[in-house]
């Protein structure tokens, strides 16, 4: 019984504190030109996540494609795109979400209509080689109507986007009162049972 008691805070303590301690979400505002006439406009949201990032590590975004030519379109989270992150030539700091042009692992970063690979429209940061179908050395490629891609030649560590946002994370005293009151719970709990 005593046992039971005792497990009941630290039970909750082990199951809300990886939540609390998760770093915030970070929105960074892009704005990119493409080619002559072409752009790139919205924001990436990532987990929070600092140095090289993954796909996981993407979680929410929202990009107007413009190629200079077609109407624009919009790439809108996972429920009409998804991501791929290939390599380690994207990473983040809390405020830019950068890209390594020159980076040697021919990793990129594609945002794609409706799946990876069936030449929706796309954008599309990447190292060495042209990534769906964007031509060998394009650096930064974007389409939104068929067979327009726009294209630029970039070199060098560039920045996608800026932060725009940060999700308030909670301070170590915040941290350290949920301690203490999870550890007077379990004291009071563990006293009353052993007497």
């Amino acid at each position: 019984m005593r046992k039971s008691i005792l497990a009941v805070p630290l039970g909750i303590l082990v199951i809300f504190l990886p939540t609390v301690v998760r770093a915030a979400d970070v929105t960074y505002s892009v704005s990119q030109s493409i080619g002559a006439a072409g752009s790139v406009t919205g924001f990436i949201t990532t987990d929070g996540s600092t140095g090289t990032l993954g796909t996981s590590d993407i979680v929410d975004w929202n990009l107007v494609l413009n190629d200079g030519t077609n109407p624009t379109f919009t790439l809108t989270g996972s429920s009409n795109s998804q991501e791929e992150v290939i390599g380690s030539d994207l990473t983040a700091t809390a405020t830019q979400l950068l890209f390594n042009y020159s980076g040697s692992d021919g990793g990129w970063f594609l945002l794609e209509n409706l799946t990876i690979g069936d030449f929706g429209p796309f954008v599309c940061w990447e190292a060495s080689e042209g990534c769906s179908g964007a031509p060998a050395g394009a650096s930064l490629a974007a389409q939104n109507g068929d067979d327009n891609i726009v294209y630029t030649t970039l070199s060098g560590e560039g920045v996608i986007g800026t932060a725009s946002s940060v999700a308030p994370t909670p301070e170590p005293g915040s941290l350290f009162l949920l301690g203490s009151g999870l550890c007077g719970l379990a004291g009071m709990g563990w006293r009353r049972f052993a007497s």
